[in-house]
């Protein structure tokens, strides 16, 4: 995709890492489906390009981006990736430690933070625990693990408060560093309304984790050339490490259980047999409501890269 823009009377050639077809084929899914709205980032994640970035509006149903680099959207549980990172990397907590809660799993009382046992009791592995999205589990594996400040750096490596494209700016997903233990366990199972973030970060949180724990700095142009043919800008292609590949691999193991067993089986199910055969799949929901515009997001954020070594890292999708 290529466009021409006019500086000073001269005329810059952009050209930009976005797949016209694989957009259209996006647009068409919001024709089908016809959310009032909605957003879908896609991330090469062997380079980080930005391969799609679409978002619709059911009222006069209109196409755009602003939705894609817009922050105004509850991170939600995909802020679960960030707590269990900050457990498995920092603490003696892995994917199989087990916890115990009372009362609903998706609910986040003070009463469900105590460490009381009654017949009502339950445990669960931090691994299952993920896939279903138990917000008092992680919760309280952060307040007995964990802290206010570890947690936030983990945020902080994953790009949080910070800009993270090239060539474009980006509105930076922002946390409030907890002070209490009641906002620690808001924070770590996701369950507030002030962590925010855009559909690209959610692409790139997921990239990481596929990338085995290395950050690909994204970026929407590919190059900026003058009327000659004379390339001005390339991106950098910077990359950090965020995560130890062993932390990776397990995160990596929670969310392929979340979209096998988890709250992504129905996808994961919808699936050809194909695609599951040759597609190592992993992914987390999250539902909150809150935002800009008012109303309750869903999300997914789920990547597939290839069981043949050698061919990539695959693509990480952002759906909200």
């Amino acid at each position: 995709l290529t466009n021409q823009v006019k500086v000073k009377e001269n005329n810059y050639n952009i050209e930009f890492n976005l797949n016209s077809k694989l957009e259209s084929k996006i647009k068409k899914l919001f024709r089908r489906h016809r959310p009032d709205h909605g957003a879908i980032v896609i991330i090469e994640n062997d380079t980080g390009n930005i391969l799609a970035a679409t978002d619709f509006t059911r009222k006069g149903r209109k196409f755009g981006r602003a939705m894609c680099f817009s922050n105004d959207h509850p991170a939600a549980s995909i802020f679960k990736l960030i707590t269990a990172a900050d457990l498995i990397e920092n603490t003696d907590v892995d994917s199989e430690s087990k916890f115990q809660y009372r009362g609903r799993a998706s609910t986040l009382y003070k009463y469900q933070l105590k460490d009381k046992v009654d017949r009502w009791t339950r445990e669960q592995a931090l691994a299952k625990a993920f896939s279903r999205s138990n917000n008092v589990i992680f919760a309280k594996a952060a307040i007995n693990n964990s802290n206010s400040k570890s947690l936030v750096s983990m945020a902080n490596k994953f790009k949080f408060n910070d800009q993270i494209l090239e060539g474009v700016e980006l509105e930076q997903s922002t946390l409030l560093a907890p002070t209490t233990q009641y906002e620690l366990a808001e924070l770590a199972s996701g369950f507030n309304r002030g962590t925010i973030m855009s559909p690209v970060h959610g692409a790139v949180i997921g990239s990481i984790i596929a990338n085995d724990g290395v950050y690909r700095r994204p970026s929407v142009i590919s190059s900026i050339a003058n009327e000659n043919g004379r390339v001005l800008w390339l991106p950098s292609r910077e990359t950090e490490t965020v995560l130890k590949p062993e932390s990776a691999k397990e995160l990596q193991k929670m969310m392929e259980l979340t979209v096998q067993s988890g709250t992504a089986r129905r996808l994961y199910r919808q699936m050809k047999r194909s695609i599951r055969k040759n597609l190592d799949i992993g992914g987390k929901t999250g539902s909150l409501t809150g935002g800009k515009p008012f109303g309750k997001r869903d999300w997914l954020v789920v990547y597939a890269k290839p069981k043949t070594p050698g061919q990539g890292k695959g693509i990480t999708v952002a759906v909200m």
